[in-house]
């Protein structure tokens, strides 16, 4: 069976509109990649040359609508990155939102991991990124609902390459750490960020293409053999 050369394949890149999404769309554009990104803003856009479309995850409908359209274009490449996060100390996690942040973080991407299935065992290649966190491998006071659904992904993905590796699909998670993107510069002062630096042995922060190389290269052809991993880019942070 033929495989779909790279100009040939499109990937799709939830939340690419900015931060490690944006940077992970610009990048498979630039290897060669039709890109198509989503974000909730019905007047939103990705990186140029890239396609945009509006999707709330939180809407039920809107999901399900995404995914028959994902079933009838077969991307080959998908990333899951969209995601939201609320600090909360467990006594006083509202159920309402414990609901909110799974749906977005764990359910959407289940059923966009169902959804490009088909079309990627067709092609019998695929290549499946889940974007985690740190916060799924360790955790820290008020994290209690982010890190059960990040941590919800990793054990899915983990599930899911078992099932697909002899499809010729390849599914991981990359679980970054403190990344300067837009969300965490409007959440922090110069300070704060100051101190998380010195907390990660490395000695500053990452950049977001720095992930975005990295999930990159595990949707390419040079990735042959991870499958099923939790990768954490955290400068060393988790280690120590």
């Amino acid at each position: 069976m033929k495989v779909a050369s790279v100009s040939e394949r499109t990937a799709v890149v939830t939340g690419g509109t900015r931060g490690i999404g944006w940077a992970t769309a610009e990048c498979l554009r630039t290897s060669g990649v039709q890109v198509l990104v989503t974000g909730t803003r019905p007047d939103g856009h990705g990186p140029p040359g890239c396609e945009y479309e509006s999707v709330d995850f939180l809407d039920a409908d809107q999901t399900e609508q995404f995914c028959r359209r994902l079933r009838e274009r077969s991307p080959a490449i998908l990333v899951n990155n969209a995601g939201v996060t609320k600090p909360q100390p467990f006594a006083s996690i509202d159920a309402a939102e414990f609901e909110r942040v799974q749906r977005i973080n764990l359910f959407a991407p289940q059923a966009l991991c169902g959804a490009v299935l088909p079309g990627m065992r067709a092609l019998a290649w695929g290549r499946i990124v889940n974007v985690s966190s740190m916060w799924g491998v360790v955790s820290k006071v008020g994290r209690a609902t982010y890190s059960a659904s990040k941590g919800g992904v990793d054990s899915m993905t983990r599930a899911l390459a078992a099932e697909v590796a002899r499809d010729g699909i390849l599914a991981n998670c990359v679980a970054p750490g403190f990344i300067e993107t837009e969300m965490l510069m409007q959440a922090t002062t110069e300070v704060e960020r100051a101190e998380l630096a010195r907390q990660v042995p490395i000695g500053r922060l990452a950049k977001a293409e720095e992930v975005a190389r990295f999930i990159t290269w595990l949707c390419s052809d040079e990735n042959t053999y991870i499958s099923g991993q939790s990768l954490v880019i955290d400068g060393g942070y988790t280690t120590v």
